[in-house]
C-alpha cells in the first residue's frame, strides 16, 4: 500500500495496534502536525482485512474489510504515517515519556495510544502473577538479565524462534523451547524442544520459576513467552483493566497519565465505526496533553 518506513526511534506519539481505531488515531495526531509512528505487528491491518463484508460503516453501503484496509492504508499514506511491522512486547515509562519495545528494537515516545484489539489468548495459570518475576514476553529488553543462566521459552507461533535463537546464541542462555503450534522448528543447536508439551501452570519456588508439564516439571531461572498479542495489563505496568479491556474514561484516558487507548480493547461494541470514533478522540487529547506538557516544562 506503499506506507513509508520508519526511520527514526523517537517520535511524539506512538500507535500501538494497527486496526481501525488505530489508523484512525494516528491520521488524527499526524493531522496536528505531531510525529506519529504506527505500530502494527507483522501483519498490519490483518483482522480488518478478514472481514467479509462491512455493512455499517458511515459512508460506504457495502465494503469488504480488505477494501477498508486498502484505503486507511492510503490515507496513512497521504499524512507520510510509518508502519512499524513489529509487535510491541514490553513498554517502560521514562523520564520523557515512554520506551517501546519489540523483539528486535525499542522506540521512544512521548504519549502513546492503544488499540491492540480485544485480548483473547488465554493464559498459562499462574502466568500473570509472575509477570516481571520470571515471566517476560521481551528478550530484547530482559534476556540479558538471564545470561548464562536457564529459560523456558514457550512459543504460540514460529515467529518466537527468532526471539529464542537471540536468547540461546546472544546471550548463552540455556534454552528448553515448548512450541504450542505445529510444524518445523529451526533453532540452534543445544535448544531442547519439547512438541506438544503444553503448560499447563507457572509457580515460583526455590528462587525458581517452575513449569508444570504433562510428563515433567521443569525448573528453570525465567519463562519468556512469545503471542501474537499480549495483555495491556502485561504490557505496561500500572494499566487498569477491566478484565480483557482497558480501563478508560470518556476522553480514552487510561490509568496512566499520557497513555490513552481506543477500539475493541477498550470493551463492545467490536465495531468499525466505533473503533474509528474511540482513535480519533484519543488522538486529539494524546495530543492536548502534549501541548500542555511543553507549556509546563521549565523555559516554555
Amino acid at each position: 500500500m506503499g506506507e513509508p518506513e520508519a526511520h527514526s526511534s523517537e517520535y511524539d506519539d506512538i500507535v500501538v495496534g494497527s486496526g481501525p481505531a488505530g489508523i484512525s488515531a494516528a491520521i488524527n495526531v499526524a493531522n496536528r502536525q505531531r510525529t506519529v509512528a504506527l505500530m502494527g505487528g507483522q501483519t498490519p491491518f490483518g483482522r480488518l482485512r478478514k472481514a467479509h463484508v462491512v455493512a455499517n460503516y458511515p459512508g460506504f453501503t457495502s465494503v469488504s474489510g480488505e477494501d477498508l484496509a486498502e484505503a486507511f492504508g492510503r490515507h496513512l499514506g497521504e499524512f507520510q504515517v510509518p508502519v512499524i511491522e513489529e509487535k510491541a512486547s514490553k513498554i517502560i515509562p521514562s523520564e520523557d515519556g515512554f520506551v517501546v519495545f519489540t523483539e528486535r528494537e525499542f522506540y521512544q515516545a512521548r504519549a502513546l495510544v492503544l488499540a491492540t484489539g480485544v485480548y483473547r489468548e488465554a493464559g498459562i495459570e499462574g502466568e500473570e502473577d509472575l509477570v516481571g518475576q520470571g515471566v517476560s514476553y521481551c528478550v530484547t529488553c530482559d534476556g540479558r538479565l538471564f545470561r548464562g543462566r536457564r529459560a523456558a521459552f514457550v512459543s504460540y507461533a514460529a515467529a518466537g524462534e527468532e526471539e529464542a535463537s537471540v536468547l540461546a546464541e546472544d546471550y548463552g542462555v540455556e534454552v528448553t523451547f515448548v512450541p504450542l503450534y505445529e510444524g518445523e522448528h529451526r533453532l540452534p543447536d543445544g535448544v531442547r524442544v519439547l512438541p506438544g508439551a503444553r503448560p499447563t501452570r507457572l509457580a515460583r519456588g526455590d528462587g525458581h520459576v517452575l513449569v508444570s508439564l504433562p510428563a515433567e516439571e521443569l525448573e528453570v531461572d525465567a519463562v519468556f513467552i512469545y503471542k501474537e498479542s499480549v495483555s495491556p495489563r502485561a504490557l505496561l505496568e500500572g494499566l487498569a483493566s477491566d478484565g480483557r479491556h482497558v480501563t478508560v474514561d470518556r476522553h480514552m484516558e487510561t490509568s496512566v497519565p499520557g497513555v490513552f487507548a481506543a477500539g475493541d480493547c477498550t470493551g463492545e461494541p467490536y465495531q468499525t465505526a466505533k473503533a474509528v470514533g474511540e482513535g480519533q478522540v484519543a488522538a486529539l487529547r494524546a495530543v492536548r496533553f502534549l501541548r500542555e506538557r511543553t507549556k509546563a516544562a521549565p523555559g516554555a
